[in-house]
């Protein structure tokens, strides 16, 4: 079972297993972050819309494969365009700001996370940033792409990339 997959069957009960783990989660690196109204933001594997709600006064593209959309759907947030996606299907023609990718890479295998960074360096603007977490135990480093900074947030290890 994919992710996706996994996500959609889990989706009644996300909610209550995770929302308040992601609310603190987003919450930090949404302040050292410092989002602003004129920025535009891509949320990789937007699951149930945490981060959205977050945000309310700021426009976000969110991406969420799995039938966790239709729960972000159903909040009918004003802020949102909800694309139904993969990372790697994903094509757009506007860069972004920001992009946020939150617990969600180490779902992924080597070349679909390598696959997956790819993408979101090609669609984040020069000077902008790439915000990612990825859970401790996934063992995964991502430092051989060059983060700003990276430390740690709940039970993830968190990354800050600048285009340049």
């Amino acid at each position: 079972m994919d992710a996706p997959e996994y996500y959609s069957t889990i989706k009644d009960s996300y909610e209550a297993l995770y929302r308040r783990e992601q609310e603190g989660k987003i919450a930090y690196l949404v302040s050292i972050i410092k989002p602003r109204s004129n920025q535009k933001i891509l949320d990789v594997g937007a699951g149930t819309g945490i981060l959205e709600e977050k945000l309310p006064k700021l426009k976000i593209v969110a991406l969420e494969p799995s039938d966790l959309s239709n729960i972000l759907s159903d909040k009918k947030l004003k802020n949102v365009r909800l694309i139904r996606e993969r990372i790697a299907d994903f094509n757009y023609d506007t860069k972004f700001d920001i992009i946020f990718c939150i617990t969600v890479l180490q779902d992924m295998n080597e070349e679909e996370r390598s696959n997956a960074m790819e993408k979101m360096l090609k669609l984040c603007k020069t000077d902008g940033k790439i915000v990612i977490s990825v859970l401790n135990t996934s063992k995964i480093d991502l430092s051989k792409w060059g983060p700003k900074s990276s430390g740690h947030i709940e039970n993830d290890v968190f990354y800050i990339f600048e285009k340049k």
